[in-house]
């Protein structure tokens, strides 16, 4: 009885292993973008993101983000935040190459430029899209919520961005 109870279990791992491994497979994304602020401190930014992760199923991905984020109307000329982020997708295949999506980044923004510099805020960027083939093109609000001496104050825009994933 021994035996055969290794020897299942010995199947059972064997072949969820394979499974998992023909499951999971590398998600590699590179996004442009552009959020027009709104709110109190409105301050439209240029986006060049990428993320680098994994697809779990054709169901879900995740991964971590790294960016830039291109403030031009903030000062003389302009400021630049680092994104870093978690990235979680979720799909809903439509066809083979259809799939709507909704996204959801959570992370901090750094300030690298003069302007900004030390400062660093929580983001948090859900947004909604659609994979077509290896392209994505996707809406969301990004939030970020900065506090500086003290005072805090929230970012927010609308988000557009064109993706290509490889």
């Amino acid at each position: 009885l021994g035996d055969v109870y290794k020897r299942q279990v010995i199947m059972i791992v064997t072949a969820f292993t394979l499974n998992a491994q023909s499951l999971v497979k590398y998600h590699g994304e590179i996004n442009a973008g552009y959020s027009v602020g709104i709110g109190t401190f409105a301050t439209n930014r240029v986006n060049v993101h990428t993320i680098q992760g994994v697809d779990i199923s054709k169901y879900f991905s995740t991964g971590v983000g790294i960016g830039l984020d291109y403030y031009h109307e903030l000062y003389e000329k302009g400021e630049l935040v680092l994104p870093l982020f978690l990235n979680m997708k979720g799909y809903l295949p439509a066809t083979e190459t259809v799939s709507p999506f909704f996204s959801l980044d959570l992370g901090v923004g750094i300030g690298l430029t003069k302007g900004v510099d030390g400062m660093a805020g929580f983001i948090c960027t859900p947004s909604v899209g659609v994979k077509l083939s290896h392209c994505t093109l996707q809406v969301g609000y990004n939030m970020q919520r900065n506090s500086e001496y003290g005072f805090g104050y929230t970012m927010g825009s609308i988000q557009m961005k064109l993706g290509y994933i490889f």
